[in-house]
């Protein structure tokens, strides 16, 4: 049976910043409520600057921590891959792995078969933090992260006592938008950030141009950078998810 669609964003035009390999299922969902999708990578993921080295080292000695902390669905994909050119997945299996939210736990349970064993009810570095117990004798936690993170996980990890591995596992750049792409974003009737990368990525590409279309951001760690930026936010979503997203651009657009 064909689902049934929805017109709530029928003729709006909705710019979708997110890396192109993670935008198919938001871009779809955009559809069904009858929006059109205007797909601009704001980033787009590549290998560390470092050569992975300092990666490579942290999980051929993946046995020492006690933790592995995500902070990104591109952060537990390039780990992983990482962990299987050095043939140390298995490793994994002997360690907890915490998640800053559903998306980044969903990503860990497609990859290692099993759910994240602490996902914090606040869907943030500062929530992952807290979130944690305090550290026993030994206690030590593994950080694969964006070369750009932020830093208040790791931040808030040591100013409790845990001694912190912090690693760089990917990083992003800013890909060229087309002609015509910035001419639709120009007249988009919303723009949805999911990561503070995505801001500053976004803000490359329009080269000054003001965005003239409601902001609407996954998080409140998003939506800060987008305050930093001088972008009013429209909305936040309520969940860090596609279903969160499109009911926070529903509210910004209709209102």
């Amino acid at each position: 049976m064909t689902e049934k669609r929805l017109d709530v964003l029928a003729d709006r035009t909705v710019v979708v910043t997110r890396a192109s390999h993670q935008a198919s299922g938001l871009v779809e969902a955009l559809r069904r409520h009858g929006a059109r999708p205007v797909v601009a990578p704001a980033i787009a993921v590549v290998p560390p600057l470092d050569g992975g080295q300092p990666l490579d080292d942290a999980l051929l000695r993946l046995e020492q921590f006690s933790w592995v902390a995500f902070t990104s669905p591109n952060a537990v994909a390039a780990t992983l891959a990482r962990a299987d050119r050095r043939g140390v997945r298995k490793r994994f299996a002997r360690v907890r792995v915490a998640a800053v939210g559903p998306s980044t736990a969903a990503r860990i349970e497609a990859e290692l078969d099993r759910p994240a064993n602490l996902v914090p009810d606040r869907n943030d570095a500062v929530g992952l933090a807290a979130a944690f117990g305090d550290p026993r004798p030994g206690d030590a936690c593994f950080v694969p992260h964006s070369a750009q993170a932020r830093p208040e996980l790791v931040d808030g990890l040591t100013a409790r006592g845990w001694n912190v591995t912090a690693v760089s596992a990917y990083r992003t750049v800013t890909p060229t938008l087309s002609d015509h792409l910035i001419a639709d974003v120009a007249t988009a009737d919303a723009v949805i950030f999911a990561s503070p990368s995505a801001v500053q990525g976004h803000l490359t590409q329009i080269d000054g141009e003001p965005v003239r279309g409601a902001v609407v951001c996954i998080g409140s760690t998003t939506a800060a950078a987008c305050t930093e930026a001088g972008l009013p936010v429209a909305a936040v979503a309520a969940r860090p998810s596609d279903d969160g997203l499109i009911e926070a651009v529903i509210a910004a657009v209709n209102g």
